[in-house]
């Protein structure tokens, strides 16, 4: 095996447990700060600025910056250079920037704007973020599957190519959320996406050799 495919390896798990982590502490301590209940409950939540709120958008944020290095190194395992693939990690990586602006102000500025009683400016941040997010970082993140799945097409199986589909279909419904908005529909279509993600990930380090077990 490759140095480029034990990278692929590793990065496929690390993948693959982080973003389960962040479901999890998504469910367990990030909820009740979310778009989800009603505002002056997480205003109030957010106010003692809980450490379940940091720390769950920190993994998040780790998130990010692995799904991006691991489409680097896939893109370095194909043997020719496709646009494609270099437009995928483009796209990912200006996802991963949004991501991060928007991380930082659910971290930083929405727990100060709620301990502060600012309604109003609390909401404008909330839905900046939640639309950063969810439309704009989460959007570029799913055109990236959908290019690398193409820039793949002969070198992976069909499983693969439709666990890639699949990411593609209901990261679109996220990013249809972030618009409406629907805090329902985000919450419904984020788990199978980071499901099929990390099961698109798993797949194709198998196809092109890497072995991810």
């Amino acid at each position: 095996m490759t140095p480029a495919s034990r990278r692929l390896r590793a990065l496929t798990w690390a993948n693959v447990a982080l973003h389960g982590v962040g479901l999890i502490v998504a469910l367990a301590g990030m909820r009740p700060g979310s778009v989800v209940v009603p505002l002056e409950a997480r205003m109030a939540y957010l106010a003692s600025a809980p450490l379940a709120w940091a720390w769950g958008w920190g993994v998040w944020m780790l998130c990010s910056v692995l799904l991006v290095a691991w489409l680097a190194v896939l893109r370095d395992l194909l043997p020719e250079r496709s646009t494609a693939a270099r437009l995928a990690l483009l796209l990912a990586a200006a996802g991963m920037a949004v991501d991060l602006l928007c991380d930082v102000i659910q971290i930083a500025i929405l727990p100060a704007t709620a301990e502060a009683g600012a309604r109003d400016l609390f909401v404008a941040f909330e839905r900046l973020a939640f639309t950063g997010g969810a439309t704009v970082a989460n959007g570029l993140y799913t055109a990236a599957v959908l290019l690398m799945t193409l820039a793949l097409a002969g070198r992976v199986s069909a499983p693969a190519r439709w666990a890639g589909f699949a990411t593609v279909l209901s990261g679109a419904a996220m990013a249809v959320a972030g618009l409406l908005p629907s805090p329902a529909l985000l919450e419904g279509a984020t788990g199978p996406t980071i499901g099929f993600y990390s099961l698109w990930t798993v797949l194709v380090t198998r196809d092109l050799g890497a072995p991810a077990s």
